[in-house]
């Protein structure tokens, strides 16, 4: 997204501070992007040290609720989690999403980035399969795909069917 056309952005036209009411006003300041800030100027905001910006933490934040535009914007923060080598926001936006959510991320990550899987190994050695190798399929990959697309809530129907 073009950091110009961002609702959170408080340079830009589209910006819409009705979006910060879901957000308590103490926290409001974390979410605004102002692409006027610089390094150089020396305002740096909370997120100039990382590639990571408001509308990541948005995302981060409201996924879980199925809000519209975290929803929308889920596969480009996904996208600079993988860059950043974002393993545990990684694991937390997967954690959170829905299962549609979920699904269209995951067909992401094996379709672009095939070779980052091991960054879910926090989530797999949880549900006791072995941490994958970068760049490497297991054979049975089928589980991963299923632990990653039904989380925890498949893990707990299979306790409880034994």
């Amino acid at each position: 997204m073009n950091c110009k056309k961002c609702p959170l952005n408080i340079d830009s036209p589209n910006f819409k501070p009705v979006m910060l009411k879901k957000v308590p006003l103490q926290l409001r300041a974390l979410f605004i992007c102002n692409d006027g800030c610089s390094i150089e100027t020396g305002n740096k905001s909370l997120f100039d040290c990382s590639d990571l910006c408001g509308r990541d933490l948005w995302v981060l934040s409201f996924v879980g609720c199925n809000e519209r535009f975290a929803v929308e914007k889920a596969a480009d923060t996904l996208d600079k989690l993988v860059a950043g080598g974002h393993s545990e926001l990684l694991c937390n936006l997967f954690e959170n999403a829905s299962y549609e959510v979920r699904r269209d991320l995951w067909l992401r990550m094996t379709c672009n980035y095939p070779e980052r899987l091991y960054m879910f190994d926090t989530l797999f050695e949880r549900e006791s399969l072995a941490p994958l190798e970068p760049g490497q399929f297991p054979d049975e990959f089928h589980i991963y795909q299923h632990q990653m697309l039904f989380g925890r809530a498949a893990s707990m129907t299979g306790i409880d069917d034994l």
